[in-house]
């Protein structure tokens, strides 16, 4: 739900929001020389010039007011790259100034900025999302843009974050945290940067957050774009798995498979896996036929891998029905035909498993590996 009481602020500050990290240009300070020089500099291709140039357009310094011009000239630095321009050149497109409105127009320009750090723009972002400017209405992304547009230092978000802390519910604060953490994982909207992407997962993780746990347990523990830390990195994933979430399971199974931080313990490892293997997950199935395939915490049992490979197969996963291949011709016939009826008392398709081996050898046969010398 949008917040009470800030669409009015929102109101009366968007449009007017001028890039805070250039020089302001005050009405009728520069002489017609200047003027002259400025437009030579811009004619030249200096992006900073044109920016200029389009703000005295705009204002009317020593020039006729022309929002046309204007952003023109806003065009062609923001083109080059200047976000000044193009935070500014998005306002206009937002309020439909010197070009045809235009919402989505507006949020490129504003991306454009934001990537490159602009206060401005990012705040812009925020508010674009309050208020569903070219956007669904979404209160936790429009949180994250001011909070981010507060650390670039728009002095104008301080407002819009104090009031979001105190009228958001805290669910959606803590979506607010796992968005900005997003968006440097993706790279998309900000320049990736893991090491920032972690600081926001553990915000959200301390809140509670499941899915936050997961990411940074288990960045903790593989030492993705922060420090390794297998000991706080296996306390958030214990806290996942007291959960009975699969994730958390898989993420201490690795712990003693791997002896991340701990003694190597496989039959430790094989009892984490084989409880996320209970509630079906992938990934705890694969190691776990994995395991059984090698002998790890346990006798190898091919029979049992061919089993777990061949549900993963049934549900369409390529690599497991290139590993069920491999590994059926290595058990016997007797053992093939139990696993056969195990999939049958599970209900499986067993005419599409037939299938799905021999359209595996058909390719095998039309794309035959590569001659060997003698």
């Amino acid at each position: 739900m949008p917040l009470p009481g800030v669409a009015f602020y929102l109101s009366l500050t968007l449009c007017a929001q001028a890039p805070t990290n250039a020089a302001p240009v005050p009405s009728k300070t520069l002489s017609a020389e200047e003027i002259s020089d400025l437009r030579a500099r811009a004619q030249a291709g200096n992006a900073v010039a044109q920016f200029k140039l389009a703000k005295s357009y705009e204002s009317g310094d020593r020039l006729a007011a022309d929002d046309v011009a204007a952003a023109e000239w806003l065009r062609k630095s923001a083109e080059q790259g200047n976000s000044d321009a193009q935070n500014e050149l998005g306002v206009m497109y937002l309020s439909g100034r010197g070009v045809p409105r235009d919402q989505k127009e507006a949020l490129f320009w504003y991306h454009k900025a934001a990537w490159q750090g602009n206060a401005d723009a990012m705040f812009n972002l925020g508010a674009a999302y309050y208020n569903g400017d070219g956007v669904n209405v979404e209160d936790a992304l429009s949180y994250a843009w001011f909070i981010l547009a507060q650390g670039a230092g728009n002095p104008k978000a301080d407002t819009a974050v104090e009031r979001a802390d105190s009228e958001l519910k805290p669910w959606a604060i803590t979506e607010a945290f796992k968005d900005i953490a997003a968006l440097y994982d993706q790279g998309q909207y900000l320049p990736e940067n893991r090491a920032e992407s972690a600081r926001w997962w553990l915000k959200a993780a301390n809140r509670g957050d499941i899915d936050a746990q997961v990411e940074i347990g288990v960045r903790m523990v593989l030492g993705q774009g922060i420090p390794v830390d297998p000991a706080q990195g296996r306390y958030w994933c214990e806290q996942v798995a007291k959960q009975r979430d699969p994730r958390g399971e898989n993420c201490i199974g690795y712990i003693y498979r791997h002896g991340a931080g701990v003694k190597t313990d496989l039959k430790e490892a094989r009892k984490w896996y084989e409880q996320s293997a209970q509630q079906n997950n992938v990934l705890g199935i694969k190691i776990l036929a994995e395991m059984d395939e090698n002998g790890e915490g346990a006798k190898p049992d091919r029979a049992s891998a061919c089993l777990l490979y061949a549900r993963l197969a049934l549900a369409g996963d390529r690599d497991a029905l290139e590993r069920l291949a491999r590994l059926k011709p290595q058990i016997s016939q007797k053992d093939w035909q139990d696993v056969r009826r195990q999939l049958s008392l599970m209900h499986a398709n067993l005419s599409k498993l037939d299938d799905q081996l021999e359209e595996r050898h058909s390719d095998e046969d039309r794309f035959p590996g590569p001659i060997q010398p003698h």
